[in-house]
């Protein structure tokens, strides 16, 4: 049990880097980030790299979608 715990004690840790970057999108603070969004932070950000990060389908990248690919390295981190 204890190596569950502390398992995710480091998973968290790990995606506090990319929940800070995730608040640096997100400007309005809706915890979504739109295209619009995304193509002020990353340059030359198309539709199609944004319809392969939302996984759901909703036309908006939660945190989660966000984390995750940034995780997978399907998105680089800001100023890389």
């Amino acid at each position: 049990m204890r190596r569950v715990a502390f398992g995710a004690l480091l998973a968290a840790f790990a995606a506090l880097p990319a929940l800070a970057e995730v608040e640096m999108i997100d400007t309005d603070g809706d915890s979504m980030a739109s295209f619009d969004e995304m193509a002020t932070v990353y340059e030359g950000f198309t539709e199609e790299q944004f319809g392969a990060l939302d996984t759901d389908g909703d036309g908006l990248l939660s945190d989660e979608e966000l984390v995750a690919a940034m995780d997978a390295g399907t998105l680089e981190s800001i100023g890389d």
